[in-house]
């Protein structure tokens, strides 16, 4: 899916990771952990395409189009347009991407959604509920990669594992690569086919 050759990012005086190689193979999961401030949520971006490494360069597979490299962000309000209803907000994704809404309305139904809260804008509802919408709504561009950033830290536990289960569901089904940013170790070691972890200025992996 992604190979990355001697990348590195560096913020005024940080150096959040020096330069490191990295490979993302179809159907891995990649648990990514480490303090914060060490660049975990940077090197998704690096490795997206969202922001360029001070050094070494990033390989896209390019049998696949943009849109299949995805980001599930931790804070979900800023990827939601704050003027249209969030039906309007899924409908459009599923238009663009070509997925039928039934598929979009089955995913709620599993992530508990009431299809009756669609009718609110992104601000009229909990940061819960948004992030369970947010994440239907990633899953209808059928990532190959998907990066999701702390996607269920806003959950509580219940509604946490099961966010994690459709989310693991759906990219067995599609065997889409997952790199999922977590400070739980429990949930990186149930979740991660490997281990990636960021340190100030270095970084180590460890298998799953």
């Amino acid at each position: 899916m992604v190979q990355a050759h001697g990348i590195s990012k560096t913020y005024g005086a940080q150096q959040l990771f020096a330069p490191m190689d990295l490979q993302i193979r179809s159907g891995e999961r990649v648990a990514v952990q480490g303090p914060s401030g060490t660049g975990k949520s940077t090197l998704g971006n690096v490795l997206l395409g969202l922001v360029a490494p001070d050094t070494g360069r990033v390989e896209r597979s390019a049998r696949l189009r943009p849109h299949a490299f995805q980001k599930l962000y931790q804070d979900p309000v800023g990827s939601f347009a704050p003027h249209i209803s969030l039906a309007q907000s899924l409908r459009d994704a599923a238009r663009l991407h070509r997925c039928d809404w039934k598929a979009v309305q089955t995913r709620l139904a599993q992530l508990r959604v009431p299809e009756d809260l669609l009718a609110r804008k992104p601000d009229q509802v909990s940061g819960g509920e948004l992030q369970r919408i947010a994440l239907a709504r990633v899953l209808v561009a059928q990532p190959a990669l998907l990066f999701a950033d702390e996607p269920t830290s806003r959950l509580d536990p219940i509604t946490q594992q099961e966010a994690i289960q459709v989310l693991l569901s759906a990219v067995q089904d599609t065997g889409a690569a997952l790199m999922l940013v977590t400070h739980d170790p429990h949930l990186a070691a149930a979740v991660g086919t490997r281990t990636l972890k960021l340190a100030q200025g270095n970084t180590r992996a460890c298998a799953g």
